[in-house]
């Protein structure tokens, strides 16, 4: 069996006669978290082309065959109707994005997920993909990847911290293996999925990333996602097009994200069964992809086309125009996919449109519209998601391309900044907001918000069974200098029993009744894994002088917190 237990205020671990370090135990398990991560993506990736078979080859050609180009929208609308039903029915949490759901697992519960999403979340995803929804990959391999960690997190019974750090390596193992992006998978999950770069987790996220990309490579080929190396700085003067660029790139990405919400809210306000969500939002993406299929699924082929050369100069603005829209229908319906790849391809036909427009201006001293492309894709990303960091390596590690990195920073921090300020919150904090979570609280908790109750928690030096007599407490020398003393009926903790109650009752001329007689009841109770925060929270009660620490499966007191721990905590701190 498999204890935790804290050590010099580090958590170890005993496995029968076996000791080891939280540190030992965090490296294995980031180990099999990478390897889980690896395969995960292979085989989804795997999934996605057997369901685009099915799709295009099997359902599609017959389809196309009676109905023409209308059978492109059956088509789309099959795959809604099912991909909507598979989410709502099994795993309501493997609906869209991915990554908030994600990200609200390791801020609220602990890092703790269904073992079933990873099962529905990739079937859902692979369905929505597959069938010619809008959407990208990667949402749904952060989420299968988290889901891996957290379900090794819980199987070994691990505390909170553990599980997400566990969590955020599964979130770097997946966009390692299915991006050959290392490095950027490790800045995703720090940057976005933990919101911070912690030394004692980021080790653990570069060898889960490492791990998962050696798999990736070994099944999906060592080579970037796209092919857009040679592109450079013509003239510095054109630096001053990179930032208008990154300016552009933000007010798209405004646009992106609050027509992705507003469909999918009037979607949420319709009471029709979900798959008949499914039916009419993939049916939408159905009818603008009889004109322009790019708009379908990933569409990385349509952006190998930009950094080509190959597509029309009206053409970038419109797809630019419509992947959005054809994203929001996607995912408002109840498809499952991400946002990052719709947020890529609006990038580069935005650039390139801007690059072509640019380049007919100033042909001298400007680069093709492809550099623009490459650049602009990083750049919506960025203000979109307000991770300039992950922008800037994913789409270095995705082309493969240093020479534009100039250009490539200026736009993104640029973006960055004006995108903020657009938007206020990033494309995956929105979808927690409107569910009512405090995202700016959580992610930046107040002092002790970074404190657990398993630092400070001590053992009572006095626990009064429910049947001991009030005499029989008193006695104990130790009760002098606590406040109140827990009560428990076997080691289930029942309430409290304070010093004043207990001297009352002696005056009373009750010694001989039983501590159950005068004992408060007490419904709050403390776990390891709760900060600090919530115990002073709950102590703001005048009347809570104590507050019990119960076991994580039930309320077997294990220990308490005191105003004087909470105070003993700040002053160390």
């Amino acid at each position: 069996m498999i204890e935790f237990f804290l050590k010099d205020g580090r958590y170890a671990v005993r496995l029968g006669r076996i000791t080891m370090s939280q540190s030992a135990f965090v490296m294995i398990s980031a180990i099999a978290v990478g390897v889980g991560g690896g395969y995960g993506a292979v085989l989804f990736r795997a999934l996605i082309r057997v369901e685009t078979w099915v799709a295009f080859v099997g359902v599609g050609t017959f389809l196309r065959a009676h109905l023409g180009a209308f059978g492109l929208v059956v088509q789309l609308a099959i795959g809604g109707a099912i991909a909507a039903f598979i989410a709502a029915r099994f795993a309501p949490e493997a609906k869209g994005h991915g990554v908030p759901e994600v990200m609200e697992a390791v801020a609220l519960r602990g890092g703790k997920m269904r073992p079933r999403v990873i099962a529905i979340k990739a079937l859902a995803s692979a369905t929505t993909i597959g069938f010619g929804g809008s959407c990208g990959r990667e949402g749904p391999i952060v989420q299968i990847g988290s889901t891996i960690g957290s379900v090794i997190g819980q199987i070994f019974k691990a505390p909170a911290p553990i599980v997400r750090t566990l969590v955020a390596c599964g979130a770097a193992a997946g966009i390692s293996a299915t991006f050959n992006a290392p490095i950027g998978g490790v800045f995703f999950a720090s940057e976005i999925i933990l919101g911070e770069f912690a030394p004692r987790s980021f080790a653990a996220i570069v060898v889960s990333s490492v791990m998962a990309a050696v798999i990736g490579r070994a099944y999906l080929g060592n080579h970037p996602s796209f092919n857009a190396s040679g592109f450079h700085l013509v003239s510095p003067y054109e630096l001053v097009l990179y930032a208008i660029l990154g300016v552009l790139a933000a007010v798209w990405a405004w646009g992106f994200v609050r027509f992705l919400y507003l469909v999918e809210d009037r979607f949420d306000l319709k009471t029709w069964p979900a798959y008949v969500k499914g039916i009419l939002g993939f049916a939408v993406v159905g009818v603008i992809a009889i004109w322009f299929p790019q708009i379908m699924g990933v569409g990385y082929v349509s952006i190998q086309q930009v950094f080509y050369q190959h597509v029309p100069a009206p053409h970038g603005f419109i797809l630019a125009a419509l992947k959005p829209i054809a994203t929001s229908f996607t995912l408002g319906g109840g498809g499952s996919g991400g946002v990052f790849a719709p947020s890529l391809f609006t990038g580069a036909f935005l650039g390139d449109g801007f690059g072509r427009f640019v380049h007919a201006l100033f042909p001298s001293w400007t680069a093709h519209a492809a550099a623009y492309g490459l650049v602009g894709m990083a750049a919506v990303f960025a203000a979109a998601a307000e991770a300039p960091i992950t922008a800037i390596t994913i789409i270095f590690e995705m082309s493969n391309d240093y020479t534009i990195i100039l250009p490539l920073m200026i736009a993104v921090v640029i973006a960055t900044l004006i995108g903020k300020r657009l938007l206020n919150s990033t494309v995956y904090e929105m979808k927690l907001i409107r569910r009512g979570i405090d995202w700016q609280r959580v992610r930046r908790p107040r002092f002790f918000g970074g404190i657990y109750v398993a630092s400070v928690e001590r053992k009572p030096p006095v626990v009064a069974d429910i049947n001991d007599s009030i005499a029989e407490v008193v006695r104990h020398d130790a009760i002098f200098g606590e406040l109140a003393v827990p009560v428990v009926s076997g080691e289930h903790f029942i309430g409290i029993v304070t010093s004043a109650d207990l001297a009352q009752a002696l005056l009373d001329g009750r010694a001989d009744e039983p501590v159950s007689s005068i004992v408060t009841p007490m419904n709050d109770r403390l776990r390891n894994d709760d900060t600090l925060e919530r115990a002073a929270t709950l102590m703001a009660d005048a009347t809570v002088p104590l507050l019990a620490v119960v076991d994580a499966h039930g309320d077997r007191l294990v220990g308490i917190v005191t105003r004087r721990d909470v105070l003993e905590a700040y002053r160390s701190a």
